[in-house]
């Protein structure tokens, strides 16, 4: 007896092989996109280390600053370079000109 069968075999092969494709295709986007956050979040570290260390770095200029404009080393300095303090100073504004 002779049956007549469709092409029902070459579409299902067909529909596996996409929906195959399909999957692979997002389990390697899925993969690029875990790498690429791991990625962010070692540079992430590396970054917030650096800041401490700017911040650090920050601190003990603002230390050196405060300790070279306090008013006993501007004293001295002034003292130093000869200058002398005038207890009653002539000010002269732009607008006398």
């Amino acid at each position: 007896m002779t049956t007549i069968r469709f092409n029902k075999d070459k579409k299902t092969k067909k529909l596996v092989i996409f929906c195959c494709f399909g999957v692979g295709a997002m389990v390697c986007m899925v993969l690029v996109s875990y790498m690429n956050l791991v990625g962010i979040k070692h540079d992430l570290l590396a970054l917030r280390s650096s800041l401490e260390l700017a911040k650090i770095e920050n601190a003990e200029l603002k230390n050196q600053y405060f300790q070279l404009t306090n008013a006993e080393s501007l004293e001295k300095l002034a003292g130093e370079m000869g200058l002398v303090q005038d207890k009653s100073p002539e000010w002269v504004l732009a607008s006398q000109f």
